[in-house]
């Protein structure tokens, strides 16, 4: 039955393969993205495929990496954390997948393709990493940490003297590190081992810790790490413990392991356990301060936890309306929040400027804690990005509203109904009414009808726009 099971993968895989590179040849490269996309999904490691699938994306620009566009490094940022943070669970699938995302925003990242690679050499495919590698220049950021992922490879597919040349280029750059004349020595002595038939080839790489959180991999126990000695004297793995006793173990021992630290608090996240996910993560910070991805991780958590928190007043609130206390704990509460996010999102900026989501995201905490110059100067921001120009435009307007500027709240909502998707009929709807009531008080009745009726075509029970249009006629 598996052998049948698998035949029908392979032929599916197959068949959305050739599928994609029809489409492609036909310049219909968004499906041939999709069928492409399904064939690695079925045979994640499979080189052809993934080569297929890259030589599309690249067809998307012409093959001419200059017509990227000057936002795609903003764009793929958030991606590239998804990918870090995936990794650090186990779930390098996963996270191989998360990657072509990226490389559809620019299918010549060199960051990315280190990512992939990785993902690829811990999935037991050093062909498919040595490819994703290959496939882009040779300009990492971090010259030391492409090379050291290089060697692994190398190591990986037995190409012993290309992994010890990739040593002596970290030698020239790094010559303090001790560690690298014994890497060399132990790369030449397994290349002699090979010459000689001492060793059979290359070994597929060591399976990170767990492949979900708190799962072991089928095959490959859950490693503990372990001191020589403690003051008990030698430590042991027990097996009694749990996977959260075992995360909570090694994180103690090794508690500048970042992947350990996400671990542990997204196993505390899965069972809803935000309070100590956030303790674990500011611990971790406080051993790892500049870790950008910890930091990252961290506010994130603390922001969810206080939308947790907030809902659970808004529940008790609406259950036991006269009670006073809880709704000062929860004005309380609101006004921590807005404080931490105004200051995150400020940081984010300061980081990357082109954050276009952390800009929408500080805009919408300024104009809840009523500072609307400074909201709307956020949103104008945001606008610039084509994924965020909407939201922002809308919100823009909402806050023109407010200070009592109908003509600029005006222009906001029109300029957003110009990008609105075809599809896109909430929006559309909830444009049209926020024009049509901006008319409607100005006294312009015949453009006030015009925008009620673009709602009520879509939805004539669309809040009381039935009623608006009854009024407006009865008064023209």
């Amino acid at each position: 039955m598996t052998t049948e099971i698998d035949a029908k993968k392979i032929q599916r895989a197959k068949a959305y393969y050739d599928t994609g590179l029809d489409a492609a040849q036909k310049r219909n490269l968004d499906y041939a993205l999709q069928m492409l996309n399904d064939a690695c999904r079925l045979l994640p490691t499979h080189l052809p495929y993934r080569q297929g699938l890259r030589a599309t994306q690249r067809l998307k620009y012409e093959n001419d990496p200059g017509k990227v566009g000057m936002m795609s490094k903003a764009r793929v940022q958030p991606i590239s954390l998804q990918i870090r943070i995936t990794k650090s669970t186990g779930s390098w699938l996963k996270a191989l997948e998360t990657c072509e995302d990226a490389f559809v925003l620019n299918p010549w990242d060199v960051h990315v393709a280190m990512e992939a690679a990785e993902c690829a050499l811990e999935l037991g495919a050093p062909e498919l990493a040595e490819w994703n590698l290959a496939s882009v220049a040779d300009e990492a950021e971090d010259k030391v940490s492409y090379l050291r992922l290089k060697a692994r490879i190398y190591e990986a597919l037995g190409k012993w003297a290309a992994a010890i040349r990739c040593f002596e280029i970290i030698r020239e750059l790094v010559p303090a590190d001790q560690d690298i004349t014994s890497r060399i020595n132990s790369l030449s002595a397994k290349e002699m081992m090979a010459r000689s038939g001492m060793e059979s080839g290359s070994k597929k790489p060591n399976q990170p810790l767990g492949g979900q959180i708190g799962e072991d991999q089928p095959g490959h126990e859950v490693r503990v790490v372990q001191d020589q000695k403690d003051q008990a004297g030698t430590t042991k793995a027990d097996a009694s413990l749990t996977p959260e006793e075992r995360l909570k173990k090694q994180v103690e021992q090794n508690p500048t392991d970042i992947r350990l630290v996400l671990q542990l608090a997204d196993l505390y996240k899965s069972s809803n356990r935000w309070d100590e996910a956030d303790r674990t993560l500011n611990a971790g910070l406080k051993v790892s301060p500049s870790d950008l991805y910890l930091r990252l991780n961290h506010a994130d958590t603390r922001l969810e936890r206080m939308a947790r928190a907030l809902e659970q007043w808004d529940k008790h609130i609406a259950d036991h309306p006269a009670d006073a206390e809880a709704t000062v704990k929860r004005t309380e509460l609101v006004r921590k929040r807005n404080e931490f996010e105004i200051s995150e999102f400020q940081r984010r900026i300061a980081i990357n400027n082109a954050d276009a989501e952390s800009h929408f995201r500080l805009g919408t905490s300024l104009a809840r804690a009523d500072r609307l110059d400074e909201a709307i100067a956020a949103f104008q921001q945001a606008r610039n990005s084509s994924d965020w120009k909407v939201k922002a435009l809308t919100e823009a307007g909402q806050c023109f509203e407010k200070v009592g500027s109908a003509k600029l709240a005006e222009r906001s909502y029109t300029d957003a109904l110009k990008s609105v998707p075809a599809d896109d009929t909430a929006t559309f709807n909830n444009l049209h009414y926020r024009l049509g009531c901006l008319a409607e008080r100005n006294g312009q009745l015949q453009p006030a009808e015009e925008h009620f009726n673009e709602v009520a075509a879509n939805d004539y029970g669309y809040k009381d726009v039935a009623k608006r249009l009854r009024d407006i006629q009865s008064r023209m």
